[in-house]
């Protein structure tokens, strides 16, 4: 979700609540000798209020799950409320802690609750500029779950050209020498396109460094021919372009979404542990 004018209501209403909760504590602080006790009534308010926002922001991955009710809200209202109340759960439980460390159960939590945010704010910050990078590098950009399609589909392809120009994969090699154009040609292919242009992107390929593919198939090329290659040649050329472009889409596309892997398991765990905390301190 992009951070723009759209989100000022719930900049402005997070910046007062931050400000209120705030005021609430530093008086609360002020006025009860000992300062501020998470243990107190209006401390536990805090901590009550701090888990209900956490909670809060982690129902978003339930309500992605379940059908489009009206009553439940738009689902980009529930995302803009992840953003801005989980942020300011972290100021709240931080209120809650009176700026203490704690217990063992409390320092994990604390951790657990550091990390859950700063994946969130590193993720938020990714989506507001790859997106437009993706448009902007990638200019055969396709539905990221297509790309195993189209690597068959460009290996189809390849396979064409050189058949076209080399023979059948038996022939070229039993009826020349190794020496042969079309010999070195269907080995460059067999050893280092083919591979290439097939999924799994391989990312440590030379073919994946622009200009070594260009200078490779030049050579290749300015052997004897009996017939002209240059235009097959620069259609295979064109075909490893595209999938050069398609992995680096991949790597932004992992970036994009791959923080989740994180930021998820982190939210449960903390949300499991904040209800732990909770009644662990009732019981004791």
């Amino acid at each position: 979700m992009l951070i723009d004018s759209r989100q000022k209501g719930w900049f402005l209403a997070t910046v007062v609540l931050a400000f209120l909760t705030a005021i609430v504590y530093a008086w609360f602080d002020y006025s009860t000798p000992g300062g501020f006790n998470g243990g107190s009534v209006i401390g536990m308010w805090y901590g009550i209020i701090g888990y209900l926002l956490m909670v809060y922001a982690g129902l978003l991955s339930t309500l992605r799950k379940v059908p489009s009710l009206w009553w439940l809200g738009s689902r980009k209202v529930w995302l803009k409320g992840h953003i801005w109340l989980g942020l300011l759960s972290e100021l709240v439980i931080l209120f809650h802690s009176g700026f203490r460390w704690g217990g063992p159960l409390e320092q994990v939590l604390w951790v657990v609750l550091t990390l859950t945010i700063a994946t969130g704010v590193i993720g938020l910050a990714f989506q507001q500029f790859l997106p437009r990078m993706i448009t902007r590098r990638i200019t055969c950009e396709v539905p990221y779950e297509q790309i195993p399609h189209l690597c068959a589909l460009l290996r189809r392809k390849s396979d064409a050209i050189i058949d076209a120009i080399c023979g059948s994969f038996d022939a070229p090699l039993a009826e020349a020498g190794a020496e042969s154009p079309r010999a070195q040609l269907r080995q460059f292919y067999e050893n280092e396109v083919r591979p290439f242009l097939g999924n799994p992107y391989l990312r440590k390929s030379p073919l994946a460094t622009p200009g070594v593919l260009e200078a490779e198939l030049a050579g290749i090329s300015a052997l004897s021919w009996t017939s002209d290659v240059d235009g097959p040649l620069k259609s295979l050329g064109a075909l490893c372009e595209e999938r050069r472009l398609l992995g680096e889409q991949e790597r932004l596309h992992h970036l994009l979404h791959g923080w989740l892997v994180i930021h998820i398991p982190l939210s449960v765990a903390l949300l499991v542990l904040g209800l732990a905390h909770a009644a662990l301190s009732m019981y004791y």
